[in-house]
């Protein structure tokens, strides 16, 4: 079947899989919003973080030359606070309907609250659950049978997972909790069927993708890139892209922490070839967000 110019133009798009974007509130009223929500303060309490919205990301993407931008949330442990971050991604997302994709984010530990709040914002028109932070939000501690409902309403809606990850060595940072590489194979081993995004290059789990068991668990699983520049120097896009396949790998710049132009900058220092370089820049979301 031929491709059609509006498939070739999807395909050839630059999206960044994870930004983050929040209610003016969350700036205004960050100690309020630290003493509700543990992940808020873990990451925003220190008043030099950055809290940016929506008209500032699409500026951003603007100047970086980004066509289109996932609003990811965070691994809220406050269901208000999710909520109306969640509330601020979808209208951002109907505000600029061609740039923007909303992601909602809840606790699957709430459970019935958790699933509702799910199915609210699908049919609003979010594309995806995340990013969880299993950290602060008690993941890690938790029954894998207890998180199953949310999983399951990802799955039937055809929803996709971020899950935030952690490196098992290197230095620390705001957030970088223990979410390693073997914790997110007993995710993976917990739920084949549903199709997770891994972040920051999975904690290093794509590196084990040389192993062909490993390989074929994570048949539903792909990497972002988000904050790679804090992590890695450019060659990880090659090396990960050796042990699992370019297309297991989506470009993301994790702003506003990471500039989006920077995060381009070094994505096109990888060393990778065209193909591939299309495949991470964005035809991989294209395919992955249904676009």
């Amino acid at each position: 079947m031929p491709i059609s110019d509006h498939d070739a133009d999807a395909r050839s798009l630059t999206i960044d899989t994870s930004t983050h974007v929040l209610p003016p509130s969350f700036g205004s009223e960050r100690e309020r919003i630290s003493r509700a929500d543990a992940t808020f303060r873990s990451l925003f309490e220190n008043p030099n973080a950055k809290v940016v919205q929506a008209d500032d990301l699409i500026a951003s993407m603007d100047r970086a030359g980004i066509d289109m931008a996932v609003c990811a949330g965070f691994g809220w442990t406050d269901p208000g606070i999710a909520r109306e971050s969640n509330d601020y991604n979808l209208a951002a997302a109907h505000a600029h309907p061609d740039r923007l994709i909303a992601f909602c984010s809840v606790n699957p530990l709430w459970g019935d609250d958790a699933v509702s709040e799910v199915y609210r914002c699908r049919r609003a028109g979010a594309k995806g659950i995340g990013e969880l932070h299993p950290d602060t939000q008690g993941i890690l501690d938790a029954d894998m049978s207890a998180l199953a409902p949310v999983f399951d309403a990802a799955r039937e809606l055809d929803m996709l997972i971020l899950v935030h990850a952690s490196e098992p060595v290197g230095h620390g940072y705001p957030g970088k909790g223990t979410v390693t590489p073997d914790l997110l194979m007993a995710l993976v081993s917990a739920f084949p069927n549903n199709t997770f995004i891994f972040s920051h290059f999975g904690g290093g789990l794509p590196f084990y993708g040389l192993m062909p068991e490993v390989k074929s668990a994570l048949k539903n699983v792909y990497f972002d890139s988000a904050a790679s520049s804090f992590l890695y120097t450019p060659e990880v896009f090659d090396v990960a892209a050796r042990a699992v396949g370019a297309e297991k790998i989506v470009f993301a710049s994790d702003f506003p922490l990471v500039t989006q132009r920077r995060a381009l900058d070094e994505f096109e220092q990888a060393g990778l070839s065209p193909e591939q370089s299309r495949l991470v820049r964005g035809a991989n979301a294209v395919q992955l967000l249904g676009l």
